[in-house]
């Protein structure tokens, strides 16, 4: 599938590298841009060879957040172009919201790696993946503060799951941007490589996942994870024992435990 201001590239590997690719706009989401992620998230939640996602910006910047030039010369924050009814009552389902909610969602691992300032809704993009991992290059401004609004790309809510209630109220309330060893001090990354390395780790870490354990297992996984966040305990506790009813059932179950018995690496059929 082609975009205008993303790309996607998918290996036989099962990996897809999208890139956030607006290097003109420093990366800056813009409505196209959001509607473009939401197409592309959804195609790899569909196919069963796409494995896990890394998302990138191109050039030397992750995304600086909004159209700056947009929002000065029409005095607002900006929002999509004639919300459709169902915008307009789920407000979550529509532009940066749906991008951000859609990574957490989507049941493939989501890897963000930073590779240089990530600012405003680049934050939210980074925090809706399940692993971040920064260029040493990087810097985080969540600086929605500043600019006289509050973070609604749904990074505010996702943010105390990351990080914690009064390190996400710290860094929030005074849009503070910081480097790369300060996100890893407060815990919104994971690591730090060097530049020339990022993407390389990135793909390290998400072949680790495709050889190792099950497609459908890492699924199940994700969702279950997500589940015991925003439920109950009970009702968490449901969802996971039916997700291991279907995984306990599947052939590559089987697989991996005949491959632990006879000492070899499993072979995955997602099934």
């Amino acid at each position: 599938m082609t975009y205008q201001f993303i790309t996607s590239d998918q290996g036989d590997d099962g990996i897809v590298l999208v890139t956030i690719n607006d290097p003109r706009a420093k990366n800056a989401v813009n409505w196209e841009m959001n509607q473009e992620m939401i197409r592309e998230f959804d195609r790899i939640e569909k196919d069963p060879k796409a494995r896990v996602m890394i998302i990138t910006g191109s050039g030397r910047i992750f995304c600086s957040g909004g159209n700056i030039k947009r929002m000065t010369a029409e005095g607002k924050s900006l929002e999509p172009p004639d919300p459709t009814l169902r915008e307009e009552l789920y407000p979550q389902e529509a532009d940066i919201r749906r991008v951000v909610t859609g990574l957490r969602r989507m049941s493939k691992p989501a890897i963000a790696a930073v590779n240089g300032p990530a600012i405003g809704s680049g934050i939210g993009i980074a925090a809706g993946c399940d692993v971040r991992i920064a260029s040493s290059a990087s810097r985080f401004g969540w600086v929605f503060v500043r600019r006289g609004i509050v973070p609604d790309d749904a990074s505010l809510a996702l943010m105390p799951q990351i990080i914690g209630y009064a390190k996400a109220y710290e860094w929030g309330v005074t849009g503070r941007t910081i480097d790369a060893q300060g996100a890893l001090k407060i815990g919104f990354v994971s690591e730090v490589v060097e530049p020339d390395q990022l993407i390389s780790h990135c793909r390290t870490l998400a072949l680790e996942i495709i050889e190792n354990c099950p497609p459908l297992t890492v699924q199940a996984f994700k969702l279950s994870l997500a589940e015991s966040m925003y439920q109950d305990l009970d009702t968490a506790v449901r969802f996971t024992e039916r997700a291991q009813r279907v995984v306990r059932a599947s052939a590559d179950h089987a697989e991996a435990l005949k491959a632990y018995a006879e000492k070899r690496k499993p072979t995955w059929k997602g099934i």
